[in-house]
């Protein structure tokens, strides 16, 4: 037999999915230690305010409440947890590349990515042309070069935020920074 603090969640899960404002604001209140703790891991690396992050985390509890099936034998945090997960770093990442600064970005290590790809060829990029090289890498590769570049994040951070690994990560940038440096050059 299920125990109390279960059954209400569910029944409040239950009216939630049918669109009832309280019984969603209960959960989230429920689960707002969970969100705080999610995004303060978060905020170590990237320096977005808890709150910002909380915010984007509820939203991500909200959506998984919504498509959860308790059916399926998972508790709802267990199975929310990616979803909240995937809203903050989604907030981590909103803030894309910022095109004005393109001649001053930089890896954390301070090498301004345009030098990184003149290489020792010298030939002169210009940032419309990296905008436009840019725009033809994929989503991922591209979101790998604004964190290395435009946020200064390290390896490791990139890893964390798009669940790879750092070589994985490692190997990624090689073949961006590749595949831009033949685009442009």
């Amino acid at each position: 037999m299920p125990s109390e603090p279960a059954a209400q969640e569910r029944s409040l899960i239950e009216r939630a999915q049918r669109g009832d404002a309280q019984a969603m604001e209960a959960l989230l209140s429920r689960h707002r230690a969970l969100l705080f703790a999610l995004a303060g891991r978060l905020h170590r690396i990237n320096g977005i305010p808890d709150e910002e992050l909380v915010q984007a985390g509820s939203l991500g509890l909200m959506r998984a409440i919504g498509r959860y099936d308790a059916k399926q034998g998972v508790k709802l945090i267990t199975y929310a947890v990616p979803w909240i997960l995937g809203e903050m770093k989604r907030t981590l990442l909103g803030a894309r590349m910022d095109w004005a600064s393109l001649d001053e970005a930089r890896a954390q290590d301070g090498a301004p990515l345009l030098d990184t790809l003149r290489g020792s060829d010298g030939v002169d990029i210009d940032a419309v042309d990296l905008r436009l090289a840019m725009q033809r890498l994929p989503q991922e590769e591209q979101t790998l070069i604004c964190l290395r570049y435009f946020r200064e994040r390290t390896q490791k951070e990139a890893a964390l935020l798009l669940n790879k690994s750092q070589t994985q990560i490692s190997r990624m940038e090689r073949r961006a920074l590749d595949r831009l440096h033949d685009w442009l050059m």
